[in-house]
């Protein structure tokens, strides 16, 4: 009688099970590292942000608007459209404290001029628009690290509180108050062969920083008498009432300067096409620093908002071109659908 050959197939599965339970608990053991390693970074970015902040001085508490006389006419609201601030952009005119100074201008004559518009109509509702580039970024060409006053992540900071104080300001003006953020090609993250997406964008976060801001710390939730969602999309469709309308940065028509304004009406004309889903009027840009209001085929508008920025230099030297320092105030009539005011505030 001989003894039993032995199962080679077992000692085969027996081998290829341990190798794959070792196998797994490698990868367990990684995947458990990365997930610590990244909510390490996370933590750590978080708290930087609220050192920084802590470093700029507390938040005030948002106070209500004050009751005052309305007069009789047709409710209306105000649309703030804010944008190429150019955070930490450095030239012979402008810094950051230059920026602060202007955008803080802006909100004092937007109060102003809204009280005007009041002893007419009720103006209780405001849509702010953040177009873009609010901060300047660092990766748009090679001399930008030496024309700045503040590293990224100072901007990046700096910038996203300014933006809360503008909020601020304007629900102490108003019982209601709706933001719509675009961001811009100074937000990008590296350069334009970089294989970030285009949604990742420092402007896209400074928003968020804001909106963080403006949040209760225990609910995350926001102030009771604000709207402000974030979105991936760079064509932003928004509506007041009847009235419907585009906000983009500017650098979807033409990403360099000199962009004609032939250009721009059939860029808008091929949106209104078909080639934007939605049904709009008008178009809010910015990103050419200038102040233009183009009157389309349609009897629609692109309103092109200036920069508080004085001193461009690459606008100077490649279009021989300059703008006063301002941004744009427009009043909308809901029912109608209809802009009944506009200004071009002056914040030289």
């Amino acid at each position: 009688m001989t003894d039993k050959a032995p199962d080679l197939r077992e000692f085969h599965e027996l081998s290829e099970a341990q190798e794959l339970r070792r196998q797994l608990e490698q990868t367990q053991h990684s995947l458990i590292k990365l997930r610590t390693e990244k909510t390490a970074l996370v933590e750590a970015v978080q708290q930087g942000a609220k050192d920084a902040l802590m470093a700029l001085g507390s938040i005030p508490p948002v106070k209500a608007p004050a009751l005052r006389p309305k007069g009789k006419g047709k409710p209306e609201v105000a649309l703030w459209h804010l944008t190429d601030w150019q955070g930490a952009k450095e030239t012979a005119t402008y810094n950051s404290e230059v920026m602060e100074e202007r955008i803080m201008r802006y909100c004092d004559k937007a109060q102003r001029l809204t009280a005007i518009q009041r002893a007419d109509h009720p103006v209780d509702e405001c849509v702010i628009l953040f177009g873009g580039d609010m901060l300047e970024g660092l990766f748009q060409f090679p001399s930008q690290p030496f024309e700045i006053d503040g590293s990224l992540f100072s901007q990046f900071v700096r910038v996203a509180r300014l933006e809360a104080e503008v909020v601020r300001r304007a629900l102490a003006t108003y019982e209601r108050v709706t933001v719509v953020s675009e961001w811009g090609n100074h937000g990008r993250i590296g350069s334009k062969r970089a294989a970030v997406p285009r949604s990742d964008n420092m402007d896209r976060m400074a928003y968020e920083l804001a909106r963080a801001i403006l949040s209760n710390p225990e609910t995350d939730e926001l102030h009771d008498r604000l709207t402000w969602e974030d979105s991936e999309e760079d064509i932003h469709h928004f509506e007041i009432g009847n009235y419907a309308a585009l906000l983009i940065h500017g650098d979807e028509i033409g990403r360099h300067g000199g962009v004609s304004l032939n250009t721009i009406v059939n860029h808008v004309k091929g949106w209104k096409s078909g080639a934007y889903p939605k049904q709009f009027l008008d178009v809010y840009g910015g990103h050419l620093h200038s102040h233009r209001d183009i009157e389309l085929p349609d009897g629609g508008m692109y309103f092109q908002t200036a920069s508080p920025e004085t001193d461009n230099r690459y606008a100077r030297d490649s279009m021989a071109a300059t703008s006063r320092p301002s941004q744009r105030l427009h009043f909308i009539e809901p029912e109608k659908g209809r802009v009944t005011a506009q200004y071009r505030v002056d914040l030289a």
